[in-house]
């Protein structure tokens, strides 16, 4: 039986023949109203052409155009883009290219002007926010929020990585026969890469994987607004959604803080997150720093279903939740950072010295809790933001404005897949946040051609936009 393999030359055929077929479809789109040269900030320009004692063998726009061609073909690795450009005098003139730059090049561009790759993503933010507004203002006012991961070319994201730490377990478990395998196998996977500590362990759609974090805001229409590294230091030991939803909530502020610092005239209505972002600071903040109406559902995670809750009296004081007329003793004030709460404890409890310390312990003979010192019941000093919501969790405008935050799960999606980052080879830091800024401002300059084609729906397919 004869295989067919698919050599160079014949990808190269198909592609270049789709390219000569199509080419009015995309490439003649990007060059009738696409000018690279007039989107790149000034400051790129100054960085880019100041004086390095030799001058520049290639456009700034030329290089920015063939990393825009890497992601509108995801292409995965520099090696196959430089062969492809070697090979089709179409792309060269798509790019601007006479010659080709060689690999050395293209990586020191990523590294060395990632911080204006950065100014220039934020600049076409500032530029399609009023287009975004104009193709449908009231998704336009909305801002939605999620983190994920994007994988790097690492030995720890290779099967036989994990496959290794299970056979040593196996081995272990036939001197322990209650050993978990599996758990004691995960357990022993380091918590960042040994190629490159920025890439850490994380639990990413539905798997474990070594990845650079990052937190991403689109708006409603599933444009991108603003990505952001933050890495915050969670501790793994704790269950793995929990660490997700620990980053996730603890990560919120600080990156809506840096995007508003961006954009200081950017105002938005509502904000829709999953339930990991479900915590009091967020809400605080959303209410009084930013003027948004949260839309997140409550976290069952932060909140005990065992525990019974107390009664309210009209006074506000808090009573047994076995017996609504022993009222709980109000405890002081609990000063924590961003918030202050009352604190009331089970009105059978007492201080007691033990060892020279004071302790609470509670006398009562049917307590609600399996703790020491009885039930405690912390009160927000201002308004408990989490629960009274001002759209009711249960009414249909709310559910109705939480199923548009299904828009930055496939808008993640489009970054990994069609725009080609989860085929990335890549493990150095700057080079993988290079190639993320280079895929979402991919999408924003597909966003300008959508407008300048008067296209108002598909707007992030490009299979679309060429129909």
């Amino acid at each position: 039986m004869q295989t067919n393999q698919i050599s160079l030359f014949d990808l190269y055929s198909d592609l270049d023949n789709l390219i000569v077929k199509d080419k009015p479809l995309l490439f003649k789109l990007f060059e009738n109203y696409i000018d690279f040269s007039q989107l790149i900030p000034q400051s790129f320009y100054d960085h880019y052409y100041k004086s390095t004692g030799h001058p520049r063998e290639y456009k700034l726009s030329s290089m920015i155009a063939a990393f825009v061609l890497k992601r509108l073909l995801a292409i995965p690795d520099t090696s196959l883009l430089i062969n492809l450009l070697n090979l089709s005098p179409e792309l060269r003139r798509f790019c601007g290219f006479s010659s080709v730059p060689d690999a050395s090049q293209f990586s020191c561009f990523k590294s060395t002007f990632l911080n204006d790759l950065e100014l220039l993503f934020k600049h076409l933010v500032d530029l399609t926010e009023p287009i975004c507004h104009k193709i449908n203002s009231e998704l336009a006012n909305i801002l939605i929020a999620d983190t994920t991961g994007f994988e790097a070319y690492v030995k720890e994201n290779n099967p036989k990585f994990y496959d290794s730490l299970l056979r040593k377990a196996k081995k272990l478990s036939k001197y322990n026969p209650d050993l978990d395998v599996h758990s004691f196998s995960a357990s022993q996977m380091p918590k960042s890469s040994s190629a490159n500590p920025d890439i850490k362990l994380a639990y990413i759609n539905g798997h474990f994987c070594y990845s650079l974090k990052a937190a991403l805001i689109t708006n409603g229409l599933g444009v991108i607004r603003h990505i952001d590294f933050y890495d915050f230091n969670i501790d793994n030991s704790s269950n793995y959604m929990e660490s997700k939803d620990n980053y996730d909530s603890k990560t919120l502020i600080p990156v809506l803080k840096n995007f508003f610092s961006n954009h200081p005239n950017f105002t938005y209505k509502f904000f829709i997150g999953d339930a990991g972002f479900d915590s009091y600071d967020n809400y605080k903040f959303l209410y009084n720093n930013c003027n948004m109406i949260p839309i997140i559902p409550i976290n069952p995670r932060n909140s005990s279903k065992k525990l019974l809750q107390p009664f309210i009296n009209e006074n506000g004081v808090p009573s047994c939740p076995k017996d609504p007329t022993l009222l709980m003793k109000f405890d002081g004030v609990s000063r924590e950072k961003h918030r202050v709460r009352l604190k009331w404890v089970c009105p059978k409890s007492k201080r007691v010295k033990i060892n020279g310390k004071l302790y609470r312990k509670t006398f009562c003979s049917s307590p609600c809790t399996n703790s020491y010192c009885g039930r405690i019941h912390h009160v927000y000093l201002d308004n408990d933001y989490r629960y009274n919501s001002i759209i009711p969790r249960n009414s249909k405008q709310w559910e109705e404005l939480y199923n548009i935050r299904t828009i930055i799960e496939r808008t993640i999606f489009i970054f990994k897949y069609p725009l080609g980052l989860s085929y990335n080879k890549i493990n150095n830091t700057k080079s993988l946040k290079a190639e993320i800024l280079l895929a979402v401002i991919t999408q924003l300059l597909v966003l300008i051609l959508a407008d300048k084609l008067d296209k108002k729906t598909n707007i992030l397919s490009i299979r679309d936009l060429i129909a």
